[in-house]
């Protein structure tokens, strides 16, 4: 019997914040509230290595944001999203590059009337010290701290917006 259905890691992950934001005391003991303001995304190396996946990723991953904003109450929710660090800029072929193409184009303002302005991307290629996605970047810990920086610099100007 397979557990496995379209959306349930969506389902699983959204499940299990919402766990942890319902007990917010036991992970956060001074914690009182919370309001979710942003959400960030490093993703897109499974989607690469199909075709029809990297194909329809752009319309995927609006409607990613849209989902996003629903399941936690954040209507208004800036979005971050960062390429996977192997690709070049200039990559509007291959299945990460097309991956790298849709993410720009939803941070380009294109779906505005829809997702707002707050929409940012992060080009992450000239921060990765190596190694691919596929490899998790070879386990740099440069790399991470590299991309995740950057990801909370950009999240910073998205909120001010």
């Amino acid at each position: 019997k397979h557990n496995w259905y379209a959306g349930k890691q969506y389902d699983d992950d959204v499940s299990n914040a919402k766990k942890i934001l319902a007990d917010l005391a036991k992970y956060y003991p001074d914690a009182k509230s919370y309001e979710v303001v942003g959400f960030l995304w490093w993703q897109g190396d499974r989607d690469m290595r199909n075709p029809g996946h990297a194909a329809f990723y752009e319309k995927n991953l609006v409607q990613l944001i849209k989902a996003l904003r629903k399941d936690f109450n954040a209507p208004k929710a800036a979005f971050v999203s960062a390429s996977l660090g192997q690709t070049k800029e200039d990559d509007t072929t291959s299945g990460h590059g097309k991956i790298l193409q849709a993410m720009k184009n939803v941070a380009s303002g294109k779906y505005k009337s829809e997702l707002g302005s707050n929409i940012g991307f992060v080009y992450t290629h000239p921060l990765s010290k190596g190694s691919s996605s596929s490899a998790h970047y070879g386990g740099n810990a440069q790399t991470y701290m590299n991309v995740g920086l950057t990801l909370g610099k950009k999240m910073v100007e998205q909120l001010k917006k």
